[in-house]
């Protein structure tokens, strides 16, 4: 049966058009219009007034079992995991092949250094130790599924532990070997000058924007080089504020989807243990603000499931950190929609325009002014079927992802205490 929504405005990816109503049918956007795209038989939505949206993509995401169910019940449709072991890539990609879940686009295992990042959490896995081993290794990543290559590159690491860390070469002939299975190329940085030794290389895109100050002039060559950039500002909402709460526990409209586990988890995170000093977040917004005005393509991605990180339910924090690093609402909307489907080749979603995937969010409010608006979301189609926002919270995949982060974390802090008594 096919389904319109009418009394509603549409942001298309880019912007605010003039139609009022929507028709999908077979899984597509059929039509854009007005109330005459209602025919006998459709189900008939009444939006209220409120928006309709693209289905929302989250750029940076790892893989919690039951991710794409959880995922889909805020909003976002496609998500983009930058670094997941085969079996559970396989698992999500299932999962996100059927109704009420996310789609799933993944690198598999990312290339870094034998006992590099991100060793602690998911050791054993295959590693990379020269350039001759690039082709090899990407041809491993696409018989697992991979749609995209992740790369580390950390040199002297990225926190309170060192570990090893890929060097330039390496890099470089994975990302020409990356380029030659037509995949984009995905680099992890956490530096300014990570990030420049990088950029000759020819990456396509840089996961986190860095964490210390850019030069106006990195900043220009950023712009020069093309690569985009996604920001991750969501990671600060790891360390309680200055109400010693949790970003996320705030947002008192996500509250019911994310269901008393979850709160209870991110309430738990909060009172962990904290370095005495706590990374300065306002180097990375301001990084971001001016990235932006250079004209570097910024896409929208949390990172989940770091600490105060939820799937889905941060996405729409990390809008409301682009809109404060100086984004206009329509940028950030445009960064979870349409630009992240043009860096990553999604041709098929990321706008609502007939023709394209029937992926399309309705939310109470004009986020497009508002953009804490996103977070109200009434309803979720997902490829035309209307998704069960309700069926995550107290399932058997919340469980059992739940578990998986439990034994992903306890195996982090054992690392920690055996690294530093």
């Amino acid at each position: 049966m096919a389904t319109t929504m009418t009394n509603v405005r549409i942001f298309d990816g880019e912007r605010v058009t003039s139609d009022s109503a929507v028709r999908l049918d077979d899984g597509l956007i059929v039509a854009v219009g007005g109330p005459e795209l209602l025919e006998p038989g459709d189900e008939h939505v009444d939006g209220g007034g409120g928006t309709v949206l693209p289905g929302l993509i989250d750029a940076h995401v790892h893989l919690l079992s039951g991710t794409p169910k959880q995922a889909a019940t805020f909003g976002v449709t496609t998500v983009l995991d930058m670094f997941s072991k085969p079996d559970l890539v396989r698992e999500a990609m299932e999962q996100g092949a059927g109704p009420n879940a996310a789609d799933v686009r993944s690198s598999s295992v990312g290339a870094t250094a034998p006992g590099g990042h991100p060793s602690l959490m998911y050791a054993p896995f295959p590693c990379i130790t020269a350039p001759e081993e690039a082709d090899g290794f990407v041809a491993d990543r696409l018989a697992e599924g991979a749609t995209h290559l992740k790369v580390l590159y950390e040199p002297g690491g990225g926190g309170p532990m060192s570990w090893p860390s890929l060097d330039v070469p390496t890099v470089a002939a994975l990302v020409a070997a990356g380029h030659r299975a037509g995949l984009k190329v995905v680099a992890h940085i956490s530096t300014a000058q990570a990030a420049m030794d990088l950029l000759p290389t020819g990456v396509d895109v840089f996961a986190h924007v860095p964490f210390d100050h850019l030069s106006d002039e990195q900043v220009q060559a950023f712009a020069a080089a093309g690569v985009s950039v996604i920001a991750t500002l969501s990671v600060a909402d790891g360390f309680p504020g200055p109400d010693k709460q949790m970003p996320l526990l705030g947002e008192l409209t996500m509250m019911p989807r994310l269901g008393p586990a979850w709160l209870e988890v991110v309430k738990g995170q909060g009172e962990r243990w904290m370095p005495p000093v706590l990374p300065d977040f306002r180097l990375p917004v301001d990084n971001v603000g001016r990235l932006r005005e250079a004209g570097v393509t910024v896409l929208a991605g949390t990172d989940a499931p770091n600490p105060g990180i939820v799937h889905g339910a941060s996405l729409h924090r990390e809008l409301q950190h682009l809109v404060a690093a100086g984004f206009h609402p329509l940028e950030a909307l445009c960064a979870a929609t349409a630009r992240t489907a043009d860096v990553f080749g999604l041709a098929d979603r990321g706008r609502v325009l007939p023709g394209l995937r029937a992926d399309v969010v309705l939310v109470e409010g004009q986020p497009d002014r508002f953009i804490s608006d996103t977070q109200y979301v009434a309803a979720v189609w997902k490829q035309g079927e209307r998704v069960d926002l309700d069926g995550y919270v107290g399932s058997a995949d919340e469980a059992a992802g739940l578990a998986m982060l439990r034994e992903l974390t306890d195996k982090v802090i054992a690392a920690f205490k055996e690294y530093t008594p």
